[in-house]
């Protein structure tokens, strides 16, 4: 669960595109990121972090109870959510498993994932796991989850597609994969959103769908930058819902 990249670290990534790092992208020349320069800032003290991701106000934190009733977490199920940041959505989420159910926390910073451990330990949240995956793979077992998400983290994923496909190997027949991300639509969306993430709502459903999921539901009406779509395994029994393209 990521968002507001400080000043400094776009000021970085426009001096790495203007020296030739990153490479201009449309016609308006809108610089995108590459989620590995995203990521750096992160080995930073995750207090900082913990601060940023849970104050009254960022859009996430004040809709969380309504991203977890959008979840239909039972007791019981056990779920992960990748890109975790500071743990808060796997702490609320441990709470609605619970009993017989365990969270696993996701995170490719170490910082951040001592963090969420430290956090499981000191507020007694025993079926909260805190798991460091990598850019390639969340390290989560085979055919052993109910539900993954991934709350404003799919544009940090380096290499998007082996992440889908270690996640998919992860989910069970049945399960649930939901991502909620940022409307990316040039001339619309906030400048710090066009320069973080790297594609809009379309492309990223193509990303998913070609890793063998499919859309069953889409949902644009919980906040104003951010849009929740949830998928399953392709042939799993599901009616498809209809994609809608927001942004290139």
């Amino acid at each position: 669960m990521r968002n507001c990249v400080p000043a400094h670290v776009l000021r970085r990534v426009a001096a790495l595109a203007i020296a030739g790092a990153i490479p201009w992208a449309g016609a308006q020349q809108t610089i995108t990121p590459t989620a590995k320069e995203l990521n750096k800032q992160f080995d930073a003290d995750a207090s900082q972090w913990t601060e940023r991701f849970e104050h009254e106000g960022r859009a996430i934190y004040d809709k969380r109870y309504e991203i977890l009733d959008a979840m239909h977490l039972k007791p019981g199920m056990n779920v992960a959510d990748i890109g975790a940041g500071s743990g808060l959505f796997a702490r609320l989420m441990a709470q609605r498993v619970a009993p017989g159910g365990t969270v696993y926390a996701v995170d490719i910073s170490k910082n951040m994932i001592d963090h969420i451990a430290k956090t499981a330990e000191e507020e007694k949240i025993p079926n909260l796991k805190a798991v460091l995956g990598d850019p390639h793979s969340p390290k989560l077992a085979a055919n052993s989850l109910d539900l993954v998400t991934i709350i404003d983290s799919y544009h940090h994923f380096e290499f998007a597609q082996d992440m889908l496909r270690e996640i998919r190997k992860a989910l069970r027949p049945d399960g649930i994969l939901m991502l909620i991300d940022f409307k990316r639509i040039d001339g619309v969306s906030k400048e710090y959103i066009l320069k973080m993430v790297r594609a809009g709502e379309g492309t990223f459903t193509d990303e998913f769908q070609n890793a063998g999921f499919e859309l069953i539901e889409r949902r644009d009406d919980m906040f104003p930058d951010n849009y929740l779509l949830r998928f399953r395994l392709r042939g799993a029994g599901a009616r498809p819902a209809t994609a809608a393209s927001a942004g290139q």
